[in-house]
């Protein structure tokens, strides 16, 4: 109940009435207590006191406990495999004794061990098994689990999602009234706020925590919401000029308090602070720690103390590259253990701070060549890892097919105008099961090679195309150029103004659509505000550059906050190849990509009123096409089709799924199709074009990594996709979209015939992306 203090007391007075046979249990209890007010090393001690009363008096159930807890102590001193070993003895007492829901607690605390060691898939396994323990002997304990899963997706940079999580945990503790639980929740919350740089929303959040933590006597912990405040004011720039001596003074009061988790950390954001100061005396000292082994906090640690390094190399006027590189190499291992694309993706937040540095100093120091790499080095990253088919698994198989089921049950409900509350919550309860299967499964340990600039520059010199690479420094936006004369970096637009523009134009397409049977004043009214907003942005991120670009094909490489910009409505763009790329190194790949030569798929789904005509005339392009007709279209005939087919046409409505996007998906007859269900392709199409609705649509992760079915198209190895940023009426995609195919069958690229084709039609939404 967070009163250790008083607990301590009582236990000090029943010291003198317990008899000798007892006094494990006492001391045990005693114990305990200290290690929930955070007295780490005094609870250690005290559990060697009760070990050796337990094991000759018992009680069994304690002695068990004794071990486990043991094991929770040791994990909060970082001690982990000392505390492997101690839950696996108490493991073994348990299987003697008896007790279902205390052996379930101590399988939990194996997980969270396993986690905290790196093994997250390993974790996330075992926390699906003891939640139906908990469900069948301690219902009321679920929400540690709902905890546990959230500290796993914020170890793989997921922090909106885990924030989510902690939120209902703490609901669930306060009701409980479980305070110390519920204070720890609001710190991790506070955590998460702060990595996504909420800093105001994370230091009210830390407070929160700090004020109820201090309450319950637990002083360390306290302290570690003291420190995040401390991080989030440095990263906020909001600092004092005794703020280094702030941060120094925590680092004594946390190690004479023995709580060394958190300790390497505060030192170096004390150093930090004293290099920003210009005060180098002890910062080496405070660096010299050493890799902190396995697992997240060890890997965050890690690439604290490279930023650190790296600003004190800048500070002296040296070279801080060799530091930054190394914490990304480190990350790129990290990354490589996970089979979720999910959790590749998130996991590049890790990063972010030292590819901005990177980036910042090559961009004030370095050639143009160089700005390349650090920009490659914040983006498209999950995309240099195989795709792990979990989807092809036959419990993720049978899965996907009661969610088929579940969700046109739910889809004929709507439609019916029925009640649809528990059809939803079914859908929901299905999602969430394959998703978490998917974050169990273990990466490929493997990835792709890295590609210089120099070798992008010569792909796009033959090619006669110039790869436009926009990043941000300083709050402009840059541009790197390769395909001309020489690699050539120019300073563009402020980054918040151009993501504005690029805001308002992406609303212009969302609004013109709707107008398509409104007054023609009010679709002249949308249009002009289109041309004004394309214009103005075109004057900021284009123009300098068409003196380099000259007549080339272009290839755009979009800084994540631009990632939905229309680009091919900018007028300097308008009728010109373009190709939208997540990376430069995946456009080079995806060239270099062997493509499928398998028939061609044309499929249509229901509810679009031209898509028999639409399928028909294109499947007339492609001898021995595939046709999937929309009343039979079934979902598993159309992702057979698709494994190894030269080109797709796939015309069916589709929805985005912005907080949920591996179930962005296409509404077939039968069912939809997932976006998860395209990394299973054993040959992903070479070429496919979705030629209705929003699925050009993305969501960017903290990481600047994009996520959405186009996303997923390009991550299974489709060289290039077709599809649209906005909802497309369907008399416009079919005529164009014949039209494109004739000029593909006769040797266009994709890029070559959706100019052509959007040359006479300049507000149409449609975007190749890939290569």
């Amino acid at each position: 109940m967070g009163e250790s203090a008083e607990g301590l007391r009582l236990l000090d007075l029943a010291e003198a009435f317990v008899a000798p046979p007892d006094r494990g249990i006492l001391f045990h209890q005693r114990a305990f207590n200290l290690w929930q007010s955070s007295r780490l090393s005094d609870a250690i001690r005290w559990f060697a006191e009760a070990e050796p009363h337990l094991a000759e008096n018992g009680p069994d159930y304690m002695y068990a406990a004794l071990f486990h807890n043991r094991a929770m102590v040791w994990r909060d001193l970082g001690e982990l495999h000392q505390s492997m070993e101690s839950i696996q003895r108490a493991l073994q007492v348990y299987e003697r004794v008896g007790i279902p829901v205390n052996r379930a607690k101590a399988i939990h605390l194996e997980a969270l061990i396993w986690l905290d060691l790196g093994d997250i898939t390993k974790a996330l396994l075992t926390f699906d098994e003891v939640r139906k323990q908990f469900r069948r002997y301690a219902p009321d304990l679920e929400s540690f689990i709902d905890f546990s899963y959230a500290q796993a997706l914020f170890y793989v940079g997921m922090y909106r999602q885990a924030a989510d999580r902690w939120v209902e945990v703490i609901a669930a503790q306060r009701l409980a009234g479980n305070r110390r639980s519920a204070a720890i929740a609001e710190f991790w919350l506070a955590v998460a706020a702060f990595e996504v740089n909420r800093f105001e929303l994370a230091e009210q959040w830390a407070r929160k925590a700090m004020d109820s933590l201090y309450e319950q006597g637990n002083e360390p912990m306290a302290f570690l919401a003291r420190l995040l405040i401390l991080q989030g004011r440095f990263d906020s720039g909001h600092t004092d000029p005794d703020f280094a001596d702030k941060v120094t003074r925590l680092c004594d009061a946390l190690e004479q308090r023995g709580w060394t988790l958190r300790l390497e950390q505060a030192k170096i954001l004390a150093a930090r602070a004293k290099i920003r100061a210009g005060s180098f005396e002890g910062v080496e000292e405070l660096l010299k720690g050493e890799s902190g082994g396995p697992g997240h906090d060890a890997l965050a640690e890690d690439l604290a103390r490279y930023l650190a390094k790296a600003e004190l190399a800048i500070a002296r006027g040296l070279d801080p590259m060799p530091e930054l590189r190394a914490g990304l190499d480190l990350l790129d291992e990290y990354r490589m253990a996970f089979g979720s694309v999910e959790f590749q993706a998130g996991v590049s937040a890790l990063g972010v701070q030292l590819s901005s540095k990177g980036l910042t100093h090559t961009t004030n120091h370095g050639s143009p060549a160089e700005m390349l790499q650090w920009a490659e080095r914040s983006r498209g990253q999950a995309l240099r890892i195989p795709p792990v088919k979990s989807s092809g698994d036959s419990a993720a198989r049978e899965a996907l097919g009661r969610l088929r089921q579940a969700r046109q049950e739910l889809w004929d409900l709507q439609v019916e105008g029925k009640e649809a509350t528990e059809a939803l919550a079914r859908v929901s309860r299905l999602e969430a099961q394959i998703r978490d299967y998917d974050r169990a499964r273990p990466g490929p340990g493997q990835q792709e090679e890295r590609i210089s600039a120099e070798e992008i520059h010569e792909l796009a010199r033959s090619r006669d195309t110039a790869v436009i690479n926009l990043f941000e420094v300083g709050g402009s936006v840059r541009a790197v150029l390769v395909g001309g004369a020489d690699i050539r970096h120019v300073e563009l637009m402020g980054l918040d103004e151009a993501a504005e523009l690029g805001s308002r134009l992406g609303a212009d397409l969302d609004a013109l659509r709707r107008t398509f049977h409104h007054p023609e004043r009010l679709r002249q009214s949308v249009e002009g505000s289109m041309r004004r907003n394309a214009s103005a942005l075109s004057r900021g991120v284009l123009d300098p550059l068409l003196d380099y670009i000259g007549d080339r094909q272009a290839v755009m490489v979009p800084h994540s906050k631009l990632a939905w910009v229309p680009w091919p409505m900018l007028p300097p763009l308008r009728g010109r190849p373009l190709t939208v790329s997540p990376s430069a190194e995946a456009w080079w790949r995806a060239v270099h990509r062997p493509a499928a030569t398998g028939p061609a798929l044309i499929a249509a789904g229901p509810g679009l009123g031209r898509a028999t005509e639409e399928i028909e005339a294109v499947a007339g392009l492609y001898p021995e096409a595939v046709r999937v007709a929309a009343d039979e279209s079934d979902p598993e005939t159309v992702l057979k089709a698709l494994d190894g087919a030269a080109v797709a046409h796939l015309a069916a409505h589709g929805h985005h799924e912005p907080d949920n996007v591996l179930f962005s998906r296409l509404d077939f007859g039968l069912g939809p199709l997932n976006a998860y269900e395209l990394l299973g392709l054993d040959q992903p199409p070479a070429h496919v074009v979705l030629s209705a609705c929003d699925l050009g649509r993305s969501t960017v992760e903290v990481g600047n990594e994009t996520l959405g079915f186009t996303a997923a198209l390009l991550h299974a190895g489709t060289a290039t996709v077709v599809s649209s940023l906005a909802k497309v009426p369907d008399a416009m995609a079919a005529e164009m979209m014949v039209e494109y195919h004739r000029r593909c069958a006769a040797g266009a690229s994709p890029a070559e015939a959706l100019a052509a084709v959007g040359e006479q039609r300049p507000w149409h939404p449609f975007v190749a992306f890939g290569a």
